[in-house]
């Protein structure tokens, strides 16, 4: 006789299971919703129907359901049950935690189901035919099996899936589906531990609620022509997937963080009008496609979170570069860089369906996010294999050693990338670090932020750098007034305010004229910088809360400068001067001067025009044509317009 029920299959002599499952446990933590939209998402991204140019549309719903309006709780009830009658004083902290939880939300009148949908995709199939290399039975009928949909996808429901249960109070996901021909199923999962079935045997931890045919032995979904009043809950009437996950842990402010997830891990689909996602929940409805994705971030603008993802955002949609580059093929990589003095640093890896693989950093001092995208199929297949459970990285190590050939040509191919950004970052930024610099940690104790610079007051780092410092000179302008901080001789930090102090007085003040910036008319390229030339401008001497100037790499004559300025610019000039002993200046030659991964036009020792913004800092890569440690003086001129 066919009965709809769970069924744990018996354990007939075999190992005793325990809850704790490390390819859920994986998926846990901080991460845990970021960890369940990629793999929903990837998911539906991989099985998108071939002959279609429309998006993939995946929708998150949260729905409350009656926990006594039919029996697949009730007999989860008597699962849970069945567990503490085989363990009984035996039952370790993990699972006792997770069985108490369970019963406490089956208690509940009502219970959060999340309800993830696909459309646009194929489905599932293999839901008839029970074939092992189905989809259908890689997702609900076997363990650590994974099918490839197509040349760039990770590999369809491996241990990914199991990221749904981590979000599970009752470790219960169902999987609804119709597939090509109308082909239809419904099945429950659920991954406890061994328990007592009402027959009082022993059985396995993975049980299914499905159609039972024990005199026969057949074991099947629940097909259309199958009465059920749940799986009627959730009959779909378009082609596609439906993953249904019980008792969802995560509904605080969980449009919120979904959302985010998504806008990581997928802007790049969502751009390229790949993806389109849907949040509701009752009456509230959001929807997360390309047109609604400038005003998404700009609304987590404010979101630390976030604030990684809206670079590389801005770097992929407004990029100062783009280029493309072979490793397998023409043009199989792009990468995107776009710098600003506020960005992180970040790189960040894109497989061809655009979703985000990992992200990692390049050791140069200029500021800058840059994308990656994999658009070759030869080299997304390589690098699918690559990617551990999570897909989160490339790692060639995770090629069996067995597959040498792959294995070297996989770690060449990601050295390869690897190589070329770099290359392009160089080239770009011009300054990167010497191999035994740390620049994120340098970047910590020569901060961008340059509030209070100027050795007036004592600092209170953990780490206290011995710099060499020169004395300070003030310059007043109409405005206020200028500082400047040369390089002389190795001090000490010292307390309080260093103005007329009797180790270092200020010196009396000698006002001189600005110098006049006269552009040539005649020249060619009128960008070119400070010119000589007929005619004078009106020019005025910038004022500065605060400067400063210190060497990356004196001996390629690599200089970084920060001003911050108290007002906004928009024709600033920049001369700078070595400072001698005497205490003489003698103008330095500029080989090359950058502002936010820009080159910017000079001529001999006079960089501009640049414009800058009222107390934002600004900052600024020179390389002089002298290449030794000097102290700096700094002239700043605008040409008022």
């Amino acid at each position: 006789m066919k009965q709809i029920g769970w069924r744990f299959p018996p354990l007939s002599g075999g190992t005793r299971q325990g809850y704790t499952n490390n390819d859920i446990e994986v998926f846990k933590g901080q991460e845990l919703i970021d960890n369940l939209a990629r793999e929903i998402c990837q998911n539906s991204l991989d099985a998108h129907l071939d002959d279609s140019a429309d998006p993939v549309r995946v929708v998150f719903e949260l729905r409350q359901i009656d926990t006594r309006q039919n029996d697949v709780l009730d007999q989860y009830s008597d699962c849970l049950s069945g567990c503490r009658a085989y363990w009984q004083d035996e039952m370790d902290a993990h699972l006792s935690r997770f069985v108490c939880g369970a019963e406490a939300a089956l208690r509940d009148n009502k219970i959060p189901v999340l309800i993830a949908s696909d459309y646009n995709t194929k489905g599932l199939d293999g839901s008839h035919s029970h074939e092992i290399s189905s989809s259908w039975e890689a997702l609900t009928g076997s363990d650590g099996v994974s099918v490839k949909s197509n040349e760039n996808s990770a590999g369809s429901y491996g241990i990914g899936k199991n990221a749904p249960f981590a979000c599970s109070s009752l470790s219960m996901v169902f999987y609804n589906t119709l597939a090509e021909n109308n082909e239809s199923a419904f099945i429950g999962v659920a991954r406890l531990a061994t328990l007592l079935n009402k027959n009082e045997k022993p059985t396995q931890r993975v049980g299914k609620y499905q159609v039972n045919d024990e005199e026969n032995e057949i074991w099947t979904p629940i097909y259309p022509e199958n009465e059920n009043a749940f799986r009627d809950t959730f009959m779909r009437s378009e082609r596609g997937t439906d993953v249904i996950i019980m008792g969802f842990t995560q509904t605080l402010n969980w449009i919120d963080n979904v959302t985010k997830a998504v806008l990581k891990n997928f802007f790049v689909a969502i751009k390229e009008k790949r993806l389109v996602v849907e949040l509701k929940e009752g009456l509230e409805h959001r929807l997360v496609d390309a047109d609604s994705l400038p005003q998404l971030f700009e609304d987590y603008s404010e979101d630390a979170e976030m604030s990684s993802a809206a670079q590389l955002y801005k770097a992929f949609t407004a990029p100062d570069s783009k280029t493309k580059t072979y490793i397998l093929e023409p043009n199989d990589v792009e990468v995107y860089i776009k710098s600003d003095s506020s960005y992180k640093r970040t790189i960040a890896n894109f497989r061809a369906t655009g979703m985000l693989v990992g992200t990692y950093y390049k050791r140069i001092f200029q500021h800058y996010a840059a994308v990656v995208i994999v658009r070759g199929s030869k080299l997304g297949e390589l690098l699918k294999d690559t990617e551990p459970p999570r897909h989160n990285r490339w790692d060639y190590k995770q090629i069996e050693q067995s597959d040498a050939e792959k294995r070297k040509l996989a770690r060449i191919s990601i050295q390869r990338i690897d190589d070329y950004v770099l290359q392009l970052l160089k080239s770009q930024f011009e300054v990167v670090t010497e191999d035994t610099v740390d620049a994120a940690g340098v970047g910590e104790y020569l901060p961008d932020d340059i509030d209070g610079l100027g050795g007036q007051s004592e600092g209170d780092d953990i780490l206290k750098v011995k710099i060499k410092i020169g004395k300070i000179k003030s310059n007043p302008t109409r405005q206020g007034s200028t500082t400047q901080v040369g390089v002389q001789a190795e001090g000490t930090a010292q307390e309080g305010d260093v103005h007329n102090h009797e180790r270092n007085p200020n010196p009396v003040p000698h006002p001189r004229p600005p110098k006049p910036v006269i552009p040539n008319p005649d020249e060619p390229d009128p960008r070119h910088g400070a010119m000589v030339g007929a005619g004078t401008k009106l020019v005025s001497t910038p004022n500065l809360i605060a400067q400063r100037a210190f060497p990356i790499s004196s001996s390629q004559g690599v200089y970084k400068i920060v001003i911050k300025p108290t007002e906004s610019y928009n024709n600033l000039y920049i001369e700078c001067f070595a400072i001698g002993e005497d205490g003489r200046s003698d103008a330095l030659e500029l080989e090359s001067f950058t502002y936010n991964g820009q080159s910017i036009g000079f001529f001999g020792g006079k960089a501009g025009p640049i414009k800058v913004e009222a107390d934002n800092p600004a900052i600024f890569f020179a390389r002089f044509a002298s290449k030794e440690k000097m102290k700096l003086s700094l002239h700043l001129t605008e040409v008022v317009s």
